[in-house]
């Protein structure tokens, strides 16, 4: 399976011959006077060097979004093409050098940034603006020209990113541009509307030009802090691979992809790490990390470049291969990777064996979109698991399993009809004052027949089949009735409750959540609704309305697992939501994980920032209540303060913990 991309080798040397050949023009063609140059020039050069120097990594993305624009648009106003190009060039090379980027990518930006610096100089000597190079004032009638300079740099140079990023992963071009459009077409429009603004305050007021570094130093910062949180949304905070979301993000790209290449197959492989509970229970968690970090290692040198790896549960990982020949391949490519992880792992002076199992699915001949190859490539690891084979590919058979779903799903039914479903509660704590101040609420199935059934089986099948409706009913009713006899015996304990998304969006929900309180005799903070972050990924209006409605009838809500999903920050902005509660992987790592209390502190900050309150999930050792509170993190649930218990043994809890309500 080749590991290269010869077409994107072709595209980077195709295109740095070009701006080669262009610069090279300009040396002996260019009318611009490149000395002595005056000391706002040396200022606004100085600028696009920091700026260069400092840049926002577009996660996701190939390239940066540098804050050296509004300077070099300024030097073109001022100056010219040949003084922007010279400029430019050198800040990017200086930049470049540095961070020890490959020669290759160095010429190459080199030559895309020349090639759109004289693009835009063109449109602007085309349409007769000289700028501020003829000692003459910006004027009314030069905007139309410079915004089109604006354009065509910002057309120019998004084409030539763009298509080097489609290239290099084979997927659209089109895609590929129409994705950064929408990304950056606002800052980048940003970014050159300030250029003449810099021109006219550095040609009367060259020294008022570093007080508009301040501003720009602002939009640095949150930049940073967004493109951060946008990165931690979409991978995983422990080994620094893609979540589950880029993973099927990718797939779905990759089966876009394939569709202009029929005789090339796009294959999933799904690894489970086996038994790796035992690796917690005996070596303890941070041992365990340590093995998973090295899992992600492994995986990624077994496998080529341009695949990609993805860590979708605890102990499972995803390796999407594109423009795979035939199953042969893929079956050699699951086996390579076995070999990587069978080898020893030396972990706290213990020399462990690791074993794996791999599901394989292939696209188009097993599913034709990315949550069905990911389910049914899961569903060949468990097939494997069960066969006891280590790797099986997924065929129609696996599915003649289902009778087992039909079962559960007929017990999950008729539980619920009974109201044989219980709730466990597990208390939360005001960080400061250790006070409690809720609960949240558990759902709990033991089947007479199956057995005990984890949440993780029964609350995804609901969501599934129909059943979410009556089972949020029931645990709301639940939730109310134990409220209501908490406070009677004299303790005013409010009740979350987690709602799915299509709950949440029906529009009689918050009618049905009135109706519960007011049958109870509850007041308005009563019952909270907790939604995961990724319920705000479908219908946004919808959603808005759903909240808004519920905070009009004085109903708390938070989102769960905050960081996990993709949410959009610009529209979590909009959102009326009174929490935020930050995923249990980011306060696991948080004691001993150099770096995590940057990732924590900036979801405070954020919640902060949006006039929300922030509650720290999972939190399992007193050092971590500390360090959460020194972050200002305002509430924290978890083994540490107390673990989920029974409503009957919840009165006996804090009779012996709260005082009662006179």
């Amino acid at each position: 399976m080749p590991g290269s991309q010869p077409s994107f080798s072709l595209y980077l040397r195709l295109v740095s011959a070009a701006g080669i050949a262009l610069l090279a023009a300009l040396a002996v063609f260019g009318t611009g006077d490149l000395g002595p140059f005056d000391a706002e020039f040396w200022v606004l050069a100085a600028l696009v060097l920091v700026g260069e120097l400092f840049p926002i990594q577009v996660h996701g993305q190939v390239g940066e979004e540098t804050f050296s624009t509004p300077f070099a648009f300024a030097l073109l106003l001022s100056y010219g093409i040949t003084e922007v190009v010279v400029v430019q060039v050198a800040a990017s090379l200086a930049a470049d050098v540095i961070r020890r980027r490959p020669v290759d990518r160095i010429v190459f930006n080199v030559a895309q940034l020349a090639i759109s610096w004289v693009a835009a100089g063109l449109v602007l000597d085309l349409a007769g603006n000289t700028g501020l190079r003829d000692g003459t004032d910006l004027t009314a009638g030069d905007l139309p020209a410079i915004a089109l300079a604006a354009v065509v740099f910002f057309a120019t140079n998004s084409t030539f990113t763009r298509t080097g990023e489609a290239l290099l992963q084979k997927s659209s071009i089109a895609d590929h541009l129409r994705a950064d459009l929408v990304f950056r077409s606002w800052s980048a429009g940003t970014l050159f509307a300030l250029g003449p603004p810099v021109a006219v305050v550095a040609e009367h007021w060259l020294y008022l030009v570093p007080l508009l570094t301040l501003p720009m130093a602002a939009v640095h910062l949150a930049s940073k802090q967004t493109s951060e949180m946008e990165h931690l949304a979409l991978h995983d905070p422990l080994t620094g691979l893609p979540n589950r979301a880029l993973l099927l993000q990718a797939i779905t790209r990759a089966l876009g992809a394939s569709h202009h290449d029929e005789a090339q197959e796009t294959v999933l492989l799904v690894v489970d790490i086996d038994r790796f509970r035992d690796v917690n229970d005996t070596l303890g968690r941070a041992q365990g990390d340590a093995v998973l970090k090295e899992v992600a290692a492994r995986l990624k040198r077994s496998v080529r470049a341009t695949d990609l790896v993805a860590r979708v549960e605890s102990d499972r990982f995803g390796i999407l291969l594109s423009d795979v020949p035939n199953t042969g391949d893929a079956e050699r490519a699951a086996q390579k990777v076995l070999i990587a992880l069978s080898r020893h792992f030396d972990v706290a002076g213990a020399s462990l064996s690791v074993d794996a199992t791999v599901g394989i699915a292939c696209a188009p001949t097993h599913a034709l979109d990315a949550d069905l190859l990911l389910q049914r490539a899961e569903a060949a690891m468990y097939r494997a698991k069960h066969a006891q084979s280590r790797c099986e590919f997924f065929s129609l058979d696996i599915e003649d399993e289902a009778p087992r779903r039909l079962i559960l799903v007929t017990a999950l039914k008729r539980a619920i009809d009974v109201r044989s479903i219980t709730m466990h509660y597990q208390p939360k704590f005001d960080l400061a004052t250790r006070r409690v101040v809720g609960v949240e609420a558990l759902a709990r199935w033991t089947d007479p027949v199956v057995g005990p059934v984890l949440p993780t089986t029964f609350v995804p099948l609901a969501e599934r089949t129909g059943l979410a409706e009556p089972l949020t009913e029931l645990a709301l009713e639940i939730a109310a009735t134990d409220a209501r006899r908490w406070l009677d015996d004299g303790f005013n304990t409010p009740v979350a409750v987690n709602v799915p998304a299509k709950v949440l969006l029906d529009r009689s929900f918050p009618d049905l959540v009135e109706a519960k309180r007011l049958a109870m005799g509850l007041d308005e903070s009563a019952l909270e609704i907790e939604i995961t972050e990724s319920t705000l990924m479908g219908d946004h209006d919808q959603a808005r309305e759903a909240l808004t409605r519920l905070r009009n009838i004085g109903v708390r809500t938070s989102i769960d697992d905050f960081g996990t999903g993709y949410s959009s920050l610009s529209y979590l902005r909009q959102l009326p939501v009174h929490a935020l509660k930050i995923d249990r992987s980011f306060i696991s790592d948080l004691s001993d994980e150099p770096g995590s209390d940057a990732i924590v502190r900036s979801i405070i900050e954020l919640a902060r920032n949006l006039q929300m309150e922030t509650v720290a999930e999972g939190v399992e050792d007193e050092r971590v209540c500390e360090l959460l509170l020194g972050l200002g993190c305002d509430l924290a649930q978890g083994f540490a303060l107390a673990r989920p218990m029974p409503a009957d043994e919840v009165s006996r809890w804090l009779r012996a913990r709260v005082p009662t309500v006179d």
